[in-house]
């Protein structure tokens, strides 16, 4: 029997205007929220001071932050405790910052039994907790764990998850890294690799997070923080571009942009100027969808993708999709200094590309 290999053949469309703005329209945001939010691709490093930083100011600044860590994602309580450790030495106050009581499993490394947590989601007192903060913290891990644990059996929204969402429209900043990061878009990217997502397309399946290595993709609900697109994480090292095209082509809104964000980089929204900025050591890879033409043929055959890949100080505004460039940077058109074409692992470093 033979195998039938699908092509993904993917015209990337380089944008020539930094002031043009991309094509297509964003969607509004569906409520008035005046908080912001810190997505980060995963594996940020201790001494990236630009992602913390940033945090703690949208946070009130480092003596007024009121901090709250969600250790869902993990099956310890190391990367929570040490995330908290992290802040103290940017400046916060550690009795100001709280882990809180929020898992549907048991961590490996107390001598609690963690699990019973989850009969606090809907407690009041927990819930008014978190209406007195101001930032919200997403620790990396499963991110089916988060979702599992803020939401009741039935799917509906607990009072813990109802109460993050009113610090978050009220002003608070919620971050995540990794599975915190999968989140915060409506669709939530769970499992699979950019091989199996546009080879075999979609599972409804999910056993572990050893699936987030490979095979088709795993989608679930996520928590809808980030209103305007879908959201990827660890986008370089795990090589995630059609994983994220198949998504968004399948899944998604193609009038929106599809963001994936890499390690040790944080994608920081700013609802009340519909924004966002790269902060930190990487980039973001734009997808935009708005012209995609597809084989029907052919499985996972994509042609006219606009890809743009964006780095620190870059913004995009999320209503008109236009780029706006780091000032710092100097431009590079006309400037040329190859006229042979680029291999495709070479043309994206840590310039922009637009």
């Amino acid at each position: 029997m033979k195998k039938k290999l699908v092509s993904c053949l993917i015209s990337f469309t380089l944008l020539s205007s930094l002031s043009t703005p991309l094509l297509a329209k964003a969607q509004e945001n569906t409520g008035d929220i005046k908080g912001s939010l810190v997505i980060a691709g995963g594996g940020v490093g201790t001494s990236n001071h630009d992602v913390y930083e940033k945090f703690l100011s949208l946070a009130g600044g480092k003596e007024k932050a009121k901090v709250g860590i969600i250790p869902a994602a993990s099956t310890t309580l190391h990367s929570s405790k040490k995330f908290k450790e992290d802040l103290v030495k940017y400046g916060a106050n550690s009795d100001s910052i709280k882990i809180l009581p929020v898992s549907n499993h048991d961590f490996s490394d107390t001598q609690k039994d963690e699990s019973t947590w989850k009969n606090q989601v809907n407690d009041k007192k927990l819930s008014r907790t978190i209406k007195g903060l101001t930032a919200v913290w997403f620790v990396g891990g499963d991110q089916t764990l988060i979702t599992g644990s803020l939401r009741n059996e039935n799917g509906s929204d607990s009072k813990v998850l109802q109460a993050i969402w009113h610090t978050y429209k009220n002003g608070a900043v919620l971050g995540g890294t990794s599975a915190g990061a999968a989140i915060m878009s409506n669709t939530m990217l769970a499992g699979g690799d950019s091989y199996g997502a546009l080879s075999y397309g979609f599972t409804n399946t999910y056993d572990d997070m050893t699936q987030q290595e490979g095979g088709p993709a795993y989608l679930e609900k996520g928590l809808g923080f980030f209103q305007y697109g879908l959201v990827d994480q660890h986008f370089d090292n795990k090589a995630r571009l059609g994983r994220l095209i198949a998504t968004a082509y399948e899944k998604g809104n193609k009038n929106q942009l599809s963001y994936g964000i890499d390690e040790d980089t944080a994608m920081v929204v700013n609802n009340k100027e519909k924004q966002i900025e790269v902060v930190g050591r990487g980039g973001i890879t734009l997808v935009d969808l708005a012209k995609v033409q597809a084989n029907d043929k052919f499985p996972s055959d994509y042609k006219n993708i606009l890809i743009s890949c964006i780095t620190p100080g870059d913004k995009v505004n999320l209503t008109t999709k236009e780029i706006v460039i780091n000032p710092a940077k100097t431009s590079t058109r006309k400037n040329e200094y190859y006229s042979e074409k680029v291999g495709p692992n070479t043309v994206f470093s840590l310039r922009t590309v637009y």
